[in-house]
């Protein structure tokens, strides 16, 4: 599995990452399993959040004794846990709930530090120049978590792009979290741009297909089977795809399905694109009208 710079962190990540969101429909004996197969195939970053069910719970209980093997990333600003009110917002910028997070996420996880530290899908005036940045700081300088981060919401406009243009102005932020995917490259130029700032690129939704379609649709549209190798799938294609680009320091993908995980890590262990076939598959996507920026 190959191994990358995470920004000026001095993290080395995985190329391949996990995104455990896919726990929330696990049971125990499935979660076990599956944390423990991510860790033997070499998979070393790990990506949560206190609002994906019991995912936290699962990785605590079921790899804590791991912990030197794994890069954590969790998120903050979750109103977790809820009260059950219809109207209440999935999410609250104070700096009291940052706190009420890490120290939640810290007790589930069973770790004293956390890796990569999220926002949660915030936009930039939510939380810039505001307590709940200050807080964060002051939770960072407790040692508590390792490095500040964002992660930009799925549904946004340009899946992310506008929120991460924003972010891109300021100078809290030590890695970001954004959509990017062979059909899904609005954030290409800006992904580039964070990562030349040192900033960790962490990338989710490579094999996902842009919201309300369906993959068939877009292999047919861009003629991309064309370049799918023997006994290739076509996730595994658009694994490679993602991890030919250099920027993308880990792309997370879920699976709760041991088959699934081991095939995303034989397209991880197959490695990038050649260069030729890469250039090619960017032609043919442009010239479809998958570009870059809005």
């Amino acid at each position: 599995m190959e191994m990358r710079e995470f920004g000026s962190t001095g993290l080395q990540v995985s190329v391949l990452g996990y995104g455990a969101m896919a726990l929330r429909n696990a049971d125990e004996q499935q979660s076990q399993r599956l944390l423990n197969a991510v860790l033997d195939h070499g998979i070393n970053f790990i990506d949560t959040s206190p609002d994906y069910g019991h995912s936290e719970d699962m990785i605590g209980q079921h790899i804590a004794h791991r912990r030197d093997e794994y890069v954590l990333a969790t998120k903050c600003g979750c109103n977790i846990p809820r009260r059950g009110d219809a109207d209440e917002p999935s999410h609250i910028w104070t700096a009291a709930q940052v706190r009420h997070n890490i120290e939640h996420s810290l007790k589930r996880l069973r770790t004293d530090v956390i890796d990569v530290w999220q926002i949660h899908s915030a936009d930039p005036g939510e939380v810039e120049g505001t307590e709940v940045m200050e807080e964060m700081h002051r939770i960072q300088d407790e040692g508590k978590v390792r490095h500040i981060a964002v992660s930009m919401a799925g549904q946004s406009e340009g899946y992310g792009y506008n929120q991460l243009k924003g972010y891109l102005t300021g100078n809290d932020l030590e890695a970001i979290q954004i959509w990017y995917s062979a059909f899904i490259r609005y954030s290409e130029a800006l992904i580039a741009q964070a990562a030349s700032r040192g900033w960790g690129t962490i990338i989710r939704g490579l094999v996902r297909p842009p919201f309300g379609s369906t993959l068939d649709e877009h292999f047919e549209k861009s003629g991309l089977d064309d370049f799918r190798e023997q006994d290739e799938s076509r996730a595994q294609l658009l694994i490679r795809f993602g991890i030919t680009d250099p920027d993308l320091h880990t792309a997370i993908v879920g699976t709760s399905d041991l088959e699934h995980l081991a095939d995303n890590v034989a397209a991880a262990e197959a490695g990038p694109l050649p260069e030729e076939v890469y250039a090619e598959m960017i032609h043919r996507l442009e010239k479809e009208g998958y570009l870059v920026g809005l």
